[in-house]
């Protein structure tokens, strides 16, 4: 078991505190009333652990700790801790540090008038609905909490923090990955002469078709072939094979890396449906 130091109290249920060496937050009821540097607390007094492993993460977040005042790190806990809630999975502790960083420089950017457009906020929210919908309350707590009007673009920038913390993917290839299924839908609308709604089943599907292909070419993986419905597809719909070549070199572009041709035909036949709905329109 063992006991904690403490380091700093951030308010009446949060701490910072050491651990064998190792800084960590607790929060607990009441923890933090009344508690000094240096009091000891006995384990059985803590509700939630927050662990910064490494040296680094350690340095970062008490860098962190000097940029934010004490009241908006302490909704920035209780914003992480209602996430952790929300999300029925294992979420890193990470992404208390991750979330702080950003949460701070969105304040901040707020504070000095600063918009920052988030272009990807449809496709992030169509890829990690869940995680949209957690970032979407942490963001309205923040506004609440702390009297200000974040804008609901930073719902589409946390959402990918927050899965970003369970899946253990960088922010870089989530990027990438909304990057693909936005041009993705640029290229059906241009060739195809439509609007694609994005709240539509067809569209959901679409989205979640790009987004294993994605994860199937970044792990060197591949679609079984299907010669037979390729040749088919390829005469009965030649407008939307053509325009699944296009998203197939798009998308070797962006990635760097070849995409099996086995794609085409899923890709084709998704971007019928599409064709199909709006001629129903």
């Amino acid at each position: 078991m063992g006991s904690y130091r403490v380091e700093k109290s951030l308010n009446n249920n949060v701490l910072i505190a050491t651990y064998h060496g190792d800084e960590v937050i607790l929060i607990g009821k009441g923890i933090g009333f009344s508690k000094k540097n240096g009091d000891i607390i006995d384990t059985d007094e803590v509700e939630k652990v927050y662990e910064l492993k490494t040296f680094q993460d350690q340095q970062r977040y008490r860098t962190l700790m000097d940029i934010g005042d004490d009241e908006v790190m302490k909704v920035i806990l209780e914003v992480v801790d209602k996430i952790r809630d929300l999300i029925d999975e294992e979420v890193s502790d990470t992404l208390l540090l991750s979330l702080t960083d950003h949460i701070l420089f969105a304040i901040k950017r707020y504070e000095d008038n600063i918009f920052i457009s988030n272009p990807f906020s449809n496709e992030t929210e169509a890829l990690y609905p869940r995680e949209y919908s957690a970032a979407y309350i942490a963001v309205s707590m923040l506004n609440k909490q702390l009297n200000i009007k974040l804008p609901e673009t930073e719902v589409g920038f946390i959402a990918l923090h927050i899965h970003s913390s369970i899946s253990k993917q960088s922010i870089r290839d989530m990027n990438l990955m909304t990057e693909v299924v936005s041009k993705a839908i640029q290229i059906i609308e241009y060739d195809l002469k439509i609007q694609v709604d994005k709240n539509s089943i067809i569209y959901t599907r679409f989205v979640r078709h790009i987004s294993f292909a994605v994860q199937r070419v970044i792990a060197n993986d591949s679609a079984p072939e299907q010669r037979n419905l390729e040749n088919l597809l390829k005469v009965q719909y030649p407008i939307c094979y053509n325009v699944a070549i296009k998203i197939v070199k798009m998308m070797q572009s962006l990635l760097n890396k070849p995409v099996y041709e086995s794609e085409l035909v899923y890709l084709t036949m998704h971007i019928q449906q599409f064709n199909t709905e709006a001629s129903d329109v």
